[in-house]
């Protein structure tokens, strides 16, 4: 396993990171009903070849996530990882709220202590309740009390807010979402290097878009990874663009079953930094563009559109439904669809008030996409 800095710490962490919100499950329609026992051997697996970042959150698995891995750290491999896990900020409604939920995570976890605590999808919304109820105030102090040793955000806007909150406080570090197709996506690559600057370790979600870059991949996107002098698979491809990056401190794969830990293990087990050549990074960009060719709305996920009056979340199902066009899952956006969504809150209850349609700035006809999207995720396959 190649280990790497994180950012201003003394600390090696692997560059491999074991993500918790896609684990193995009894009942594929039930995210809490996680098959322990291959979920447990596939941790242990992971820690025993020299995996030691392991990522969760309060709401994976439906909250059940972090109740499992207090499960599968016991018997000392515990003390053999740096445990991650997210304050659910959207649910802070007063300031007694962020210990209210620390004390639960910790209850779940069967810790004293949390090695990077993160608060959780910070964007324009979740930002303002930081703000409103001293969040970063409970973060010092927590902090200063030994039970979090590092602190840190994940991020889902635009580039312009995620330097604003890299400014406002002394993270150790940050998890933003990239790829090789979503370069200029939320925070992006320039994102990654304001924060490398800045002395943060940077961790990388969604390296893989959720698999949708190493599954059903369209033959002229293989027919790129190809000509690359390197043999390697679609999953490897992908991997291998974020693994060049040197300000890159670790990828996160949420892995799904044993074959997957190990391959991803035997990938990490090398150093990439600085392998790419421009030609390669031609490929990379050749592959890019045939998926966004195939983009179907031109959303930017900027939230401006919300809320709205049905409780429909927009931007979500206009994700869902590009991504089941652009990267050939309809299944899986499907899926997500119908676990995600409650019926009550599915496009198919826009009303076409025009309202969200006003206030985006990119002029989607809004109200015509959700028909779209509906009549595409919930057509049973």
């Amino acid at each position: 396993m190649i280990y790497r800095t994180f950012g201003k710490t003394n600390l090696k962490i692997s560059q491999l990171g074991f993500g918790c919100m896609r684990l193995p499950l009894i009942d594929e329609n039930d995210p809490t009903m996680i098959n322990e026992t291959e979920a447990t051997n596939m941790l242990h697996y992971a820690i025993d070849s020299g995996v030691n970042y392991l990522d969760t959150a309060y709401n994976y698995h439906r909250q059940m996530s972090e109740h499992f891995v207090g499960k599968a750290l016991k018997g000392g491999y515990r003390k053999k990882v740096y445990l991650a896990t997210k304050m659910p900020v959207w649910l802070v409604k007063g300031k007694e709220d962020s210990q209210k939920y620390f004390d639960e995570q910790l209850k779940r976890l069967q810790t004293d202590t949390i090695d990077m605590y993160l608060l959780h999808s910070l964007g324009k919304n979740n930002w303002k309740t930081v703000q409103e109820y001293d969040i970063l105030g409970f973060l010092d102090k927590t902090r200063a009390s030994g039970q979090i040793r590092f602190v840190g955000f994940s991020f889902h806007d635009e580039l312009s807010l995620f330097k604003e909150i890299v400014d406002a406080y002394p993270w150790a570090l940050c998890l933003i979402h990239l790829n090789y197709v979503d370069d200029h996506y939320q925070a992006g690559v320039q994102g990654l290097e304001y924060a490398h600057k800045k002395g943060l370790a940077v961790v990388i979600m969604e390296p893989l878009r959720g698999g949708k870059l190493a599954n059903n991949v369209p033959k002229k996107v293989l027919n790129v990874i190809k000509k690359s002098d390197c043999k390697q698979t679609p999953a490897e491809f992908a991997l291998r663009w974020l693994y060049n990056r040197p300000e890159v401190s670790c990828v996160l794969s949420g892995m799904s079953s044993m074959n997957q830990v190990k391959e991803n293990i035997k990938f990490a087990s090398n150093d990439y930094v600085g392998t790419l050549s421009a030609q390669d990074l031609a490929l990379y960009r050749k592959a890019k563009d045939f998926y966004l060719s195939k983009t179907r709305v031109n959303c930017t996920q900027c939230g401006y559109c919300m809320p709205c009056s049905q409780g429909i979340p927009i931007s979500f199902i206009l994700e869902l439904f590009n991504d089941a066009c652009m990267y050939n899952a309809v299944a899986d956006s499907q899926w997500a669809y119908k676990i995600f969504i409650p019926p009550e809150h599915r496009a198919d209850q826009c009303t076409a008030c025009g309202e969200c349609e006003e206030k985006c700035p990119q002029k989607i006809p809004i109200a015509e996409c959700l028909r779209e999207a509906h009549t595409l995720l919930s057509t049973k396959t």
